[in-house]
């Protein structure tokens, strides 16, 4: 799970002193990763009410489709892999039901470079652990990789009440969420806010962010991309941003060296090893969800490739290739202020 490979200026500010009248910002440890919401141009009497609406959707993920916590739904989902049976998720299950729904989608859509069941392989690729200092054997790779297959995955919509069933094919097919759901929450926490009526804030969870409006009259919210050779709180580049979602993917976050070689947890389903297109990728997308699917994605994909997916879903991105160039789509140049990042 990428830890912070956005930083957003205000962050720094914010955190300590309002930077502007009516700027709030509040953090909290949720879904394994520090969550991040700033309003601007509210009163200080109704932000509170406003940061609890904006929490409540990652509250639900942590219930819901926590994959390590044994009695989450997902957890039972997976549980029953191989079985035969389906695993039934009532209405109060919609919300995973629907992220289940839109990352087959977005499997199908990205021809599997991004796949849902890449959870079969956390016990080989292992990251930031002391285990994570050499990769897997090629024989258990070889064992487990036929399992990374999302189209072994059969979701049953149940239209009338919002719920579903779900079946893993064979046994040992995992599903894992925790990027594709922290995305969700971004998504559903924005909506809660402009339902409020609000209409310039920042949400951030990780490396997922919507930024919505401005941050105060004439000063527009301003992201900064990481170098992924650069020493860690450098950036590359920087771009002005209004209503849209961000999502950076990159090799330099969890990953060892062996042997001379760099080992990261970008995994490309087709292989079932690290990708080697790409340094980094960052997409600006319409919605937090899209931007979390694209950001692997055309991470794997690289290149020319990688930037004509995203253009295909209507986003936009950066690209930092294997050798160090610089890729932008055609609707960021002249918006993007940039230098070489480090060799």
């Amino acid at each position: 799970m990428p830890a912070l490979p956005l930083l957003l200026a205000l962050l720094s500010t914010a955190a300590a002193a309002p930077a502007a009248p009516g700027l709030h910002a509040e953090a909290r440890t949720l879904i394994a990763t520090e969550v991040r919401v700033t309003l601007a141009g509210v009163k200080d009497a109704d932000a509170p009410a406003h940061l609890e609406a904006a929490f409540a959707p990652f509250l639900r993920v942590e219930a819901a489709m926590n994959e390590w916590r044994p009695g989450s739904r997902l957890s039972q989902v997976n549980a029953a892999a191989g079985s035969g049976r389906f695993v039934v998720l009532g209405p109060e299950d919609a919300d995973l039901c629907e992220v289940l729904g839109a990352s087959l989608a977005a499997a199908q859509r990205t021809g599997g470079l991004f796949d849902p069941t890449w959870a079969a392989l956390r016990e080989l690729w292992r990251f930031g652990t002391d285990a994570g200092t050499r990769p897997p054997e090629p024989a258990a790779l070889a064992r487990a990789c036929p399992l990374v297959d999302w189209r072994g995955v059969e979701l049953r919509r149940d239209g009338a009440k919002g719920g579903c069933r779900v079946r893993l094919a064979r046994r040992g097919m995992r599903l894992g969420l925790g990027g594709v759901a922290k995305g969700w929450a971004v998504d559903r926490a924005v909506a809660a806010l402009r339902a409020r009526g609000l209409r310039d804030f920042l949400v951030q969870a990780g490396g997922d962010l919507y930024a919505a409006g401005t941050k105060a009259p004439g000063q527009p919210w301003r992201v900064g991309v990481r170098d992924p050779r650069g020493a860690p709180g450098t950036f590359f580049a920087s771009l002005e941003v209004r209503d849209a979602a961000f999502s950076t993917s990159g090799d330099y976050e969890r990953f060892f060296l062996f042997e001379g070689q760099r080992y990261h947890h970008l995994i490309d389903p087709r292989t079932c090893r690290p990708g080697t297109q790409s340094r980094s990728a960052t997409v600006l997308a319409r919605t937090a969800l899209d931007a979390e699917f694209l950001g692997k994605a055309v991470f794997l994909a690289g290149g020319a490739e990688g930037l004509a997916l995203a253009q295909a879903w209507g986003a936009s991105a950066v690209l930092v290739t294997a050798d160090n160039r610089v890729l932008t789509s055609p609707a960021l140049q002249g918006a993007l202020r940039q230098r070489a990042p480090t060799p």
